[in-house]
């Protein structure tokens, strides 16, 4: 599989752009450019793995006593959750973790 290809460009004007209808003949290109193609195999469009990698970088591990002590300043689940760059599910699976955790002991 090739990594370029061509693609055609057509420069339009205002009223050809009005008067365009789908499959209309446009005549010869204004140019051609050679662009590279993306490969999905070595792209990255998975957004939640940019999102992930942002949370290593910024997020720290919130604690049991952090979040209690956010949660005495009035935060809600949600403002805490964006305070340590984490998601609210993330969060809800921390408290079922220190459920767990205290009822072991």
């Amino acid at each position: 599989m090739s990594r370029y290809t061509t693609v055609k460009v057509w420069q339009l004007t205002p009223e050809q752009i009005a008067d365009y209808k789908p499959g209309m003949d446009l005549g010869e290109p204004h140019r051609i450019e050679f662009v590279r193609c993306v490969d999905p195999e070595w792209a990255d469009f998975d957004p939640l793995k940019k999102r992930k990698l942002k949370r290593i970088q910024l997020g720290r591990r919130i604690t049991e006593d952090d979040y209690h002590r956010l949660r005495e300043e009035g935060l809600l689940d949600s403002e805490i959750a964006d305070r340590f760059n984490i998601g609210v599910d993330t969060l809800y699976r921390y408290k079922k973790l220190w459920r767990k955790e205290r009822k072991e002991r």
